[in-house]
């Protein structure tokens, strides 16, 4: 570990101001190495804040951090992160690490944009510099009756839970994969698999979220401004950084995805639909119907008023019946 790693773990641990001097005796190296290390932080992005004779600092900013994030994750989770600048899209990054023999999983994936970023049916998914979160994970897979549609509901939740608690914007979910905040995406989750050429079978799982957190809007291509939103203005009300909201959605997630396919969530997922109760129109590869949502059953599936369940498909336009 380089010399301005180990500053950085000892100044996320104290949390105080730290003295050159003891920053130098803690890792057993000269005060020049001390400072070197600091300007290469802050040359990182790394806010630190210096003051003459006082020490040194670490300020929680807006630049993404394996450390920080590891701050406040649980310390039970034993994860793996790739953090970069940009990206063509985190879930093709862990498409090509499942297929690396020498990998660890869990591995997370984050990038502060993307180049490629992509959400169901191939279709674009805006990935501007300044603030979004974007993040895949890459689980390995050996239950051959893997459910991706409870899987993303369940992924939906943990996003959920995660924004009420820590930026206190109510959130609703339009089924499946989209949360919702004052009307608008705010969220969007992509759960593939990786099959084994010769079984068939999925080994792995990757789920995408992608969450407009700090994202100006006015970044947004023009033709999605009016269904797009952002998290913006309850983030900077909230004060919380993207490092501390990361750490508690990956607990979240995995909170709930060691029993997923119980289901103890789904009346939570129930309570937050925005489906449930109104007309809807679907498209389900590229047919499209009409029908009256009555629930969403504990599988994930939609259920109409006429009895027919479905497992897939994309509600595109939602009709109020109030």
């Amino acid at each position: 570990m380089k010399t301005s790693e180990k500053v950085l773990q000892l100044l996320l641990k104290k949390q105080a101001f730290l003295s050159g001097q003891e920053l130098a005796d803690e890792l057993n190296v000269s005060r020049t190495a001390v400072w070197k290390a600091i300007q290469s932080l802050q040359e990182e992005g790394y806010q630190i804040e210096s003051k003459p004779r006082i020490g040194y600092r670490y300020i929680e900013g807006l630049k993404l951090s394996e450390a920080s994030i590891r701050r406040f994750l649980n310390p039970e989770l034993d994860l793996n992160f790739e953090i970069y600048d940009t990206i063509d899209s985190t879930n093709n990054r862990c498409s090509q690490k499942a297929m690396d023999p020498e990998k660890k999983t869990p591995l997370v994936v984050i990038s502060d944009s993307q180049k490629a970023g992509h959400g169901r049916y191939g279709r674009p998914f805006a990935s501007p510099v300044g603030g979004g979160i974007y993040i895949s994970i890459l689980l390995d897979n050996d239950d051959p009756d893997f459910n991706p549609g409870l899987l993303t509901t369940a992924t939906a939740i943990a996003v959920t839970r995660t924004i009420e608690k820590l930026v206190h914007a109510r959130c609703e979910i339009k089924w499946v994969n989209d949360v919702l905040v004052d009307g608008k995406k705010i969220v969007g989750i992509l759960t593939e698999g990786v099959a084994d050429l010769e079984t068939q079978l999925i080994k792995h799982v990757i789920v995408g979220t992608g969450i407009n957190y700090l994202t100006d809007p006015s970044k947004f291509p023009e033709e999605i401004r009016q269904r797009a939103g952002s998290l913006r203005r309850y983030t900077l009300d909230s004060g919380v950084s993207r490092n501390t909201f990361i750490a508690n959605y990956l607990n979240e997630f995995f909170s709930l995805y060691q029993n997923y396919k119980a289901a103890s969530f789904m009346d939570e997922y129930r309570a937050h639909s925005n489906t449930i109760g109104k007309d809807v129109t679907i498209n389900r590869s590229g047919q499209t119907s009409e029908g009256h949502v009555a629930t969403i059953d504990n599988q994930g599936r939609l259920v109409l008023s006429s009895g027919e369940t479905l497992a897939s498909g994309e509600v595109t336009k939602i009709i109020s019946t109030d």
